[in-house]
This record gives C-alpha cells, structure tokens and sequence, in this order.
C-alpha cells in the first residue's frame, strides 16, 4: 500500500518518514516507492539504507516502472543443479527472505538459468536423486527489458505463481509473483477505464479522496473539446434545417440515430479493447475482426431496420405526411439511414483500437466520449443525406 504514494504526498513527508516507511518494505515495493522520489532526494535517501539492503533497492530501481525489471522481485530461492534433493529441500525449509520456495530456479555458476523445480517434485524424489534429475529444463521466462504490461500479462497467463526474469544472457536477475502481476493488470484496467471516461492525468487516490479541483481538471479538457467537436452535429442540422420544416418526423428519430449509432460503436471498440488488453487481439487478426464485426452489424442493421420501419408505420400520424410522400417510404428512408449508421458505427468502434494499437497508442484513448461524438456527427450526416435522397427532398 505504501508503494502506492502519489509523488505529491511523498513531497510532503520528510525523510526520515520516507526511510521508516522503506524498512518496512521488501525490496521490490522499496524500489517502487523510491522511484517516485526526484533523483536528488532518492539519492540522498538511499545513501541512508543498510548497506545490502541498499544495493538490492538501489539494483531494482534502476530499472523504469514500464518494464518488467521494474515489477520484479530479488528475493527468491536458487539452487544448484548437482545438489542432492533432500539437502534442496532443508535449503528451501530454512530460506526466510525469498518470495517464496514452493518454486526454485537452477542456476550455473554465472547464474545463467537452467531450470525450475518445485517443492513437491523435490519431495516425492528418491533419496539420492540430484536436482538435475528432476528438475524441468524449459521454463516461461521474462525478458528484463519486456513492456511491464505484456510482462504482467504473461506471468497472469501462465498459471505459474511466479516466472523468472533474466536478462540478455539469460542470466537470473529476479522473479514476478502472480500478486505483483495482478496488481499491475488491475492499475493499467484503471487507467484504460479513466481514458476510456475521457478522464486525463493519473491518480492513485480513491475517488472520494481526489481533491475537487484536480477533479475538475482532469475531466475538463476531454469534455470541452469533445462539446466543440460536438458543434459539427449542430451544424449538420442547420444544414438540413429546410428538410426538417417539410418533414418534421425526421427530427423524431434523430435521438434514435443518435443513440443507436454510439451505442453500437461503443460496445464494439469495448469488446476490443478487452480482447486487446488479455493479448487475444493482435493487428495481425485485424481483417478477420473487420469481417467478423460487419457480419454482426449486418444482423443487427436488419433487426433495427424492422424496428424503425415498424415504429413509423405503425405509431406516426399520417397527417403529418406531406403530399407525394407517404408513411411506407418514410419509414423505408428511416429504416434505410439508421441501418448504414449502424454498420458504419461497427465498423469505426473496430478500426478505432486497431488503428490506435497499430500505433502504439492506448486503445482507450479510441474510445469512449470521442467515439459518440464522431459516431453521432457521422451518423446525423449519413441520416439526413439517406433519408433526403430517397425523399426526395
């Protein structure tokens, strides 16, 4: 929990707090912590640490939060490959700083990783036998320099409770539990669901806890620029504004395109963006999504084609039909206009986050508020030029 300091509350804490909170932390949360602190103040903190704690934390710190070094742990159980799997297990019993010994990693003399083994492998092995003879030779492991999200994601996938960490030559620098995994996959849901909201900044606060102010801040210039953005729909409505004096029933539905076309936007580009986050979603697979996504338009284009085509057939007032028009038309045009809005909202709630994955971006920046207001400014142009085309008027 204390890993989880805003830099704006450690600024406020001296140093001799900062220290008595490090020492009651492992090494991995320590270097977390320290990270957080401007490079002169760490420094001088650090230089304050017992000696071999000093060195472990300083080594983990070094390492940027955004990749996996900067998740993992130091503390863990190694053993030698020729040692006898009795004497492995005594060594594991009485190891009292590791992450944990139901899981060891066989390392040579360079500490070039070998292999694992666990506690019960080395237990149910005859007594003689050497950890050599049981251990398993290929192991899942982390590159050091490997993105902290993918790493987090691998280590969650792997059903393991920890993979080992090495660097370019395949040397044992460290471990990621399945805890520290979680914890990361649980922040980066957190701020994909802040983007997603059209929320900016980052804050590890709890809601209620968030300042008003900061609040404020971090909401406003989303909403501001998605409200001028949002200007385009108006002025594709004063454009049509001599269609909408003829045929005031197409204003009714307005809402309804409106709607329909957001909404379908955004639970597809919600559905990828999940498939995208837990690695089921590559931009390898990006025509096969395309194709799928237009198929499940196309159905529910016909289903809310029926619905609008029955909604004004059945529920307008034909009084309000101007002569050469009647209410079968209309409600074709309708059905017509809000069927293309639907398949073309699939289609950008899809290339949206493939697109911003394409580029290395956060996918949920795709989303959200900025997708309803291009689905909304879109889908009113493509309404109101369907629907007058086929009207006529």
């Amino acid at each position: 929990m204390e890993a989880k300091l805003e830099k704006k509350t450690l600024a406020q804490l001296g140093d001799d707090e900062i220290i008595r909170r490090i020492d009651d932390l492992q090494p991995d949360d320590a270097a977390r912590l320290l990270r957080k602190l401007p490079a002169r103040r760490r420094g001088a903190i650090s230089a304050r640490i017992a000696g071999d704690r000093r060195a472990e934390i300083a080594r983990l710190a070094d390492y940027s939060e955004e990749v996996a070094g900067g998740l993992m742990n130091s503390r863990y159980a190694d053993l030698d490959a020729a040692t006898r799997c009795s004497d492995a297990v005594r060594q594991l019993v009485a190891e009292d700083t590791a992450e944990t010994i139901y899981i060891a990693y066989i390392v040579d003399s360079e500490r070039r990783l070998l292999g694992s083994v666990g506690l019960r492998e080395l237990l149910q092995a005859p007594k003689e036998a050497r950890v050599a003879d049981v251990m398993t030779r290929t192991v899942d492991a982390v590159p050091v320099d490997l993105a902290a999200e993918d790493a987090a994601r691998q280590v969650a996938q792997s059903g393991q409770s920890a993979l080992p960490v090495v660097d370019g030559q395949n040397r044992l620098v460290g471990i990621i539990s399945h805890d520290d995994a979680f914890t990361r996959l649980e922040a980066e849901a957190s701020e994909d669901m802040q983007r997603f909201s059209a929320v900016t900044g980052e804050t590890d606060q709890d809601y209620l806890d968030v300042p008003l102010w900061r609040d404020f801040g971090r909401r406003a210039p989303w909403i501001l620029g998605l409200a001028i953005a949002g200007l385009l729909a108006g002025y594709v409505v004063h454009i049509y504004e001599n269609a909408l004096d003829v045929l005031v029933i197409l204003a009714l539905y307005m809402p309804m395109v409106a709607d329909t076309g957001g909404n379908v936007g955004t639970q597809t580009s919600g559905l990828l963006i999940r498939s995208i986050a837990t690695g089921h979603v590559t931009t390898g697979s990006g025509l096969r999504i395309l194709w799928r996504e237009l198929r499940v338009a196309l159905l529910l284009a016909a289903m809310l084609f029926a619905f609008a085509w029955a909604k004004v057939l059945f529920i307008s007032n034909s009084a309000d039909v101007p002569q050469g028009l009647t209410l079968h038309m209309i409600a074709f045009a309708i059905g017509v206009a809000i069927a293309v809005q639907v398949i073309v909202s699939a289609v950008i709630g899809a290339l949206l986050p493939l697109a911003a994955l394409k580029v290395r971006q956060d996918p949920a920046v795709m989303a959200g508020p900025a997708l309803t207001t291009i689905v909304d400014t879109t889908g009113l142009l493509m309404y109101f030029m369907i629907t007058t085309s086929i009207l006529g008027l």
